[in-house]
């Protein structure tokens, strides 16, 4: 085997003992990725807690409101109407009959085979005037080669409404081209409002020309250029017996938090229920129970303590990050606080809608509880999450407390940011080590060369003067 070459003059491996000495050496630094490799777990582990606190404040963000739990549930036949209720609609059940659907009013030019031919006079410019029963008036001006059907109908489309303060507004009627047979265009003018208020009352032109393909008067129809093709009326219907007439199909309001919209004519009565529907606040309820059993579950993981055997105390590798630490231990106790101190009000604390803590820290639910609570009296229940303006309630309080903990200057971040700042400092620190042992190894590396070239040169001495004195023994 041959040998290196640091040493080779002494007959010593050094580059051996070198090796051996660096070993030594680097274990300077073993204590600095100690600590690194613990603080970038606890870095890691406060990330997943506040992503399990952000789910369940997410979870009780939807406690706090108090629609929850006075959602309704509408029943009835939708081929009929259809109807929405909010939160303060009145329960009840309510019989409806529709004696006429509300309609918008459409009138029509004459059929002609060219949509695109100019209808107007040489005149360079002319105004068209749309006048409605409700007090909307549309003027349009068109140019010279603006007066086909189809430029017509684009203009019209395309035009606003000057009011007197001088804002404007969209068309309040829209214009199609219908093809009405082979070869045969017609202009349909419709309003795009239902209800008599919104019928078309009048066209006119300056364009006398023009006048006389699109001029229009409702008092005057007969004597009309355009003719009415569909009229305008109101919906009227009956509800619990009171006759009830709107200019829209969409009622609102006429039950008090519902909105019903008509679709069909009736021949007898209909009947449309508003219940309370107590599923979505269930629902939010079990759902935020679950959040907060999966942010214990996340907490259990990163404080976790497991012996080496069962009679020693030995830490074990296996243990969570956060294990004895003060931050998470406040953030767990600060939570559960408001759970165990109460709510003023009729019901004022969980166990009494059927939660329970049990001895893991962990929250259980009976749902047959929990259902004959809200049936029996959801204010209260709806009180015991959002309070009543005296009261801050239990969803409110979370939701500030964990928002205090996750918030962009909230405490994990403060607690992360100092974590992060001492790992940039060992991060120095292992710079100045490792450049300290490389330093060392160096001079060792210079010494034992010194060494080596030295035991060398007094081996050659040696050698010399045993050679020496073989000779002086000779010559006796």
């Amino acid at each position: 085997m041959s040998m290196s070459i640091l040493g080779i003059g002494s007959g010593i491996d050094l580059n051996e003992v070198l090796d051996q000495l660096e070993t030594a050496e680097r274990m300077r630094l073993t204590p600095i990725k100690t600590q690194q490799k613990a603080i970038n777990a606890k870095i890691s582990a406060f990330g997943k807690l506040k992503s399990a606190l952000t789910s369940f404040n997410s979870a009780t963000e939807k406690l706090q409101k108090t629609d929850l739990f006075n959602s309704r549930q509408i029943t009835g036949n939708d081929n009929f109407f259809t109807a929405k209720a909010n939160s303060n609609a009145a329960l009840g059940r309510y019989a409806i009959k529709i004696d006429q659907l509300a309609t918008a009013n459409s009138v029509a030019t004459t059929a002609t085979n060219d949509k695109t031919a100019q209808l107007g006079n040489d005149d360079e410019s002319r105004t068209i005037t749309i006048e409605q029963a409700n007090g909307e008036k549309l003027e349009v001006t068109l140019n010279k080669d603006e007066t086909s059907l189809e430029a017509i109908s684009n203009a019209i489309n395309n035009a606003k409404i000057t009011h007197e303060d001088g804002t404007t507004s969209p068309s309040s009627v829209n214009a199609t081209i219908v093809r009405s047979g082979a070869g045969d265009y017609q202009l349909v003018i419709t309003s795009k409002e239902t209800g008599e208020q919104n019928a078309i009352t009048a066209i006119s032109s300056s364009d006398q020309q023009l006048n006389a393909v699109m001029g229009f008067d409702s008092q005057n129809s007969e004597q009309s250029a355009m003719t009415e093709v569909a009229k305008a009326q109101d919906a009227h219907f009956t509800l619990n017996g009171i006759a009830v007439t709107s200019a829209s199909n969409t009622i609102k309001d006429v039950v008090t938090g519902v909105d019903i919209t008509l679709k069909e004519v009736t021949t007898t009565e209909q009947f449309l229920t508003v219940e309370a529907d107590n599923s979505q606040a269930q629902t939010a309820i079990k759902e935020w129970v679950d959040a907060f059993n999966q942010l214990q579950s996340t907490m259990s993981s990163l404080t976790q303590f497991t012996a080496k055997d069962p009679n020693s105390a030995e830490l074990n590798s296996s243990n969570g990050p956060l294990l004895g630490d003060a931050t998470l231990r406040n953030i767990d106790q600060s939570i559960r606080s408001i759970f165990s101190k109460g709510q003023p009000g009729e019901i004022s604390v969980l166990a009494q809608i059927g939660i329970n803590m049990d001895s893991h820290g962990t929250l259980t639910i009976k749902e047959n509880e929990l259902n004959k609570a809200l049936s029996a009296n959801s204010d209260a229940v709806a009180k015991l999450f959002t309070g009543d303006g005296q009261t801050t309630g239990i969803a409110n309080e979370v939701f500030a407390k964990v928002s205090s903990f996750i918030d962009s200057d909230g405490t994990i971040d403060t607690v992360t940011n100092g974590l992060n700042s001492t790992l940039k400092s060992l991060e120095k620190r292992y710079d100045q080590v490792n450049q300290s042992i490389d330093q060392t190894l160096e001079r060792y590396r210079t010494q034992f060369t010194q060494l080596d070239v030295m035991i060398s040169s007094l081996d050659s001495m040696s050698n010399y003067l045993n050679t020496q004195f073989e000779m002086m023994k000779n010559l006796k």
